[in-house]
């Protein structure tokens, strides 16, 4: 009876500190909201993945194209970068059907933490750049950005 009571008891304290562990991970963290910009292209030739803080309509320029089409939502994402800057994950070309997409940024306490979802798929015939481009408030904008690569 002693023995159930005690491994009962080493159960309980177990499950208690990994709750308050699990809060206090989750209390160094932050969610930070963002908006994914769309109808761009990139201009530049990448030889592996990186990840390029836009802070201006000029390096924007540099890096992008604007890619309008007619129809709801062909204009491309205007940044106001008064408020906000962005942040490009740009890979490789390939001629694999790609599918890149941004899942979340979280603060931690020196970065930002990028999630993203990468799936690649058949060979195609054609080459293309995946990138993806997110808006953030400019109050993140000194904070190094660290990518991972996750699932939706």
């Amino acid at each position: 009876m002693m023995k159930k009571l005690l491994l009962a008891f080493a159960a309980t304290m177990l499950l208690l500190s990994s709750c308050g562990t699990n809060k206090t991970m989750m209390e160094q963290s932050t969610i930070v909201n963002y908006t994914e910009a769309r109808n761009y292209f990139h201009i530049g030739n990448e030889t592996k993945p990186i990840i390029k803080k836009i802070t201006s309509k000029q390096i924007l320029a540099q890096e992008f194209g604007e890619a309008a089409f007619m129809g709801k939502d062909g204009e491309p994402t205007k940044i106001d970068f008064n408020n906000n800057f962005a942040i490009a994950y740009i890979l490789p070309k390939t001629n694999r059907k790609t599918v890149l997409a941004p899942l979340s940024l979280i603060l931690k306490k020196n970065h930002l933490e990028l999630q993203y979802k990468l799936e690649q798929g058949k060979v195609q015939s054609y080459y293309t750049q995946p990138f993806f481009i997110i808006v953030v408030n400019k109050k993140y904008i000194d904070y190094k950005v660290v990518e991972i690569e996750g699932w939706d």
